[in-house]
């Protein structure tokens, strides 16, 4: 069991301690914020998906309260603990409908997660509540209408509009190309079979004949190779249509690009708002908001789920 950062402080004013939990195929992360959504604690364990959803479920609360006892807080100083998880989420409900890296189907989540964790308990999709931590505390802070996009293994993405989540945006799995390339989701064509990692990578593979990392085909690009600058200005390019197609839909002040093709910086991003000047509605004159790296890393989804329990919050 990996911890970081042991000591709490009282949070700011008097207030109450909010649990977050990013529940992962392979890893739980669990983190504790303060009332202003400052990450104090954290630690992550084994998710331990093999072993079906009940003892998953009743292990995750068994740490998450083995956790707050290790950082000498009791339940009644917490304002709830909220819960990030892979998949279709039924928030009124506390359903996990559908987690295909879980390979859950109809789990009573909530139910379960109650009976170890006497507080109260939300829940949400995990991109969703990356884009609400990085709403309340990251690179999307002092705006309400926030639109975060993931780039990694797959294509994520969370919305948040008013300050609350939208729950179940799959912008991953839009149409781009007709009768494109295959998807994981068992259609072609999608957005998420353009710009992921494992997109760039296939598309890498097939111009050089060998297998490549995502950082080694930008920087092979970069160093002058015809054929993976062809890759990497066509993923630049079907990246920007999909992100433009998310500003014509949603008109955030702020779209946050997040995951590990991220680290490409502005490599990445400056060719993307030059290419979304031209194709957002309106063009430069639409008022295209800010496209942004995000800030808060592996932290967002703690934040974010610790979030749900802010008032008002569904």
């Amino acid at each position: 069991m990996e911890n970081t950062n042991r000591s709490v402080p009282t949070p700011a004013g008097g207030g109450l301690f909010r649990v977050g939990v990013d529940v992962g195929g392979t890893a739980v992360k669990i983190g504790l914020t303060d009332s202003e959504y400052n990450l104090t604690a954290s630690i992550s364990v084994p998710t331990g998906a093999e072993r079906g959803a009940a003892e998953v479920l009743a292990d995750i609360g068994r740490k998450t309260r083995a956790f707050l006892e290790e950082q000498g807080v009791s339940p009644e100083q917490c304002a709830g603990a909220g819960f990030g998880i892979p998949g279709v989420v039924d928030r009124a409900s506390g359903r996990v409908v559908y987690s295909n890296n879980l390979r859950w189907q109809d789990v009573r989540a909530e139910e379960a997660l109650s009976a170890c964790l006497p507080m109260p308990i939300r829940m949400a999709n995990d991109a969703d509540c990356a884009a609400l931590g990085e709403t309340v505390a990251g690179a999307g802070r002092g705006c309400r209408d926030v639109v975060m996009i993931t780039l990694g293994t797959g294509v994520g993405g969370g919305v948040v509009i008013d300050g609350r989540i939208l729950s179940g945006s799959e912008p991953g799995h839009a149409i781009i190309v007709e009768d494109g390339e295959p998807c994981t989701c068992g259609r072609r064509g999608c957005w998420e079979a353009y710009v992921s990692a494992t997109a760039l990578r296939r598309d890498a593979e097939r111009a050089a004949g060998k297998a490549m990392a995502p950082e080694e085909v930008f920087a092979a690009a970069a160093a002058g190779d015809p054929a993976l600058r062809a890759v990497t200005e066509a993923y630049i390019r079907r990246l920007g249509l999909g992100i433009a197609n998310m500003i014509n839909i949603f008109h955030p002040q702020i779209l946050l690009v997040g995951g590990g093709l991220s680290q490409q910086g502005e490599v990445l991003l400056a060719p993307v708002r030059e290419l979304v000047r031209q194709e957002c509605f309106g063009g430069p004159g639409g008022g295209i908001p800010p496209i942004e790296t995000a800030a808060l890393g592996n932290r967002a989804g703690m934040i974010g789920a610790a979030a749900l329990l802010r008032e008002g919050e569904p």
